[in-house]
């Protein structure tokens, strides 16, 4: 995302004030360490007249071998968000 911004030259302080959202979340955001919910990376793509898929990598071209050890993580990380939610 912070390329993206920096593409529009659009500061945190100006995206946060037109999503209505904290100058620290957007700051968040742009660091990677939280993500916003994929409605609001539409908002921000519409709002910047940009395409969605600005702000993605591209899935299809992910070596096989990367692929896989992805799949992993993101399986634990889903596993994990079930025992969260059996509790």
């Amino acid at each position: 995302m912070a390329a993206v911004l920096k593409e529009e030259q659009i500061s945190n302080k100006e995206l946060a004030t037109k999503l209505d959202y904290e100058q620290a979340t957007i700051s968040k955001w742009t660091t990677n360490t939280i993500q916003p919910p994929l409605t609001t990376f539409l908002r921000i793509a519409l709002l910047l007249n940009r395409d969605l898929k600005d702000f993605f990598i591209s899935t299809t071209e992910i070596d096989s071998i990367i692929k896989k050890g992805l799949l992993k993580e993101l399986q634990v990380v889903a596993d994990q968000g079930k025992k969260i939610r059996r509790k």
